[in-house]
C-alpha cells in the first residue's frame, strides 16, 4: 500500500489512499500520517471492529462512530518516537 503511493510512476500528489481491511493497521496508520496522506480503509466486518479514538475527551466529534470506537485512544507519542 504504501509502495503505491510512493512508487505510482505519475506526476499525481496523493493525499488519500483507500485499502481494504489488513491495511487498516497501526503500522499503516503511522506510515500514511508521517508522509502526509490519509489513509482510508474499507473496514470488513466493521459491526464487529472497535477503532481506536484520535483524542481522549472528542466524542462529540464523531456522533456516528461511536457504535465502532473503543475506549482507547491513539498513541500519538508513541508513533512520533
Amino acid at each position: 500500500m504504501i509502495e503505491g503511493v510512493l512508487r505510482h510512476c505519475t506526476e499525481m500528489v496523493v493525499d488519500r489512499q483507500y485499502t481494504d481491511t489488513h491495511g487498516a493497521a497501526v503500522v499503516g496508520f503511522a506510515f500514511a500520517h508521517m508522509l502526509g496522506f490519509n489513509l482510508f480503509p474499507r473496514l470488513k466486518n466493521i459491526g464487529s471492529a472497535r477503532l481506536y479514538r484520535p483524542a481522549a475527551g472528542e466524542d462529540e466529534a464523531w456522533p456516528r462512530l461511536q457504535p465502532v470506537l473503543s475506549s482507547k485512544t491513539i498513541d500519538w507519542d508513541l508513533i512520533t518516537q
